[in-house]
């Protein structure tokens, strides 16, 4: 009896997360599909309501936000009302705001759909990491050829930011600063903040 309720209880834990695990319809076989199912299982992203992620799909100022604070603070009350602006994402920018990630004039209601770029990433990354996450600052010898007009703060957060494993440059040995993610790669510099 001991033993059928045991395994009665392990197979409802297996199609419980089975049923909780994402599906998305776009993902399977993406390169991104391990990180982009992780961050779902996890609650930190989800996808469209046609149950799509659209991997490849570049990713926006609010998304982007809405993904680094709700990885940062899991236990923050994401449903406290913000009447900053009408836009979806306004808790996570005035949040981000508050805690001295992002600047005032980052973002606002008609920037919020802007895509975000590799530089302002690394940026906003690395101090949600120092400011929220208490990490000490940290630093590594890069040998990248397109980082010498990065002012000084995007600068010292992508030397963080490779110093702990979080991103990378591209096999030419450039970052691209300016050029935009995808939602996957998105997806894979969480994953490697959670999984450092």
């Amino acid at each position: 009896m001991k033993k059928l309720l045991f395994l009665s209880v392990v197979c409802a834990v297996l199609v419980l997360s089975v049923c909780l695990a994402a599906n998305f319809s776009d993902v399977s076989g993406h390169w991104g599909e391990q990180y982009i199912n992780s961050l779902a299982d996890k609650g930190i992203i989800n996808g469209y309501t046609d149950g799509t992620f659209k991997p490849n799909g570049t990713i926006k100022k609010g998304e982007f936000l809405k993904l680094v604070m709700t990885t940062f603070m899991p236990d923050f009350d994401w449903t406290q009302e913000n009447v900053a602006y009408s836009h979806w994402a306004s808790i996570y920018i005035e949040t981000a705001m508050q805690k001295g990630v992002i600047d005032i004039d980052f973002v606002d209601e008609s920037t919020v759909n802007d895509e975000i770029t590799r530089g302002e990433v690394v940026n906003i990354l690395g101090k949600c990491d120092i400011m929220i996450a208490n990490e000490p600052q940290d630093g590594a010898q890069m040998e990248l050829y397109d980082i010498d007009d990065l002012d000084d703060e995007t600068f010292a957060m992508l030397s963080h930011c490779v110093a702990k494993g979080y991103i990378k440059g591209y096999e030419d040995l450039t970052f691209k600063p300016n050029k935009t993610l995808s939602r996957a790669e998105v997806a894979t510099i969480l994953y490697n903040y959670l999984n450092k």
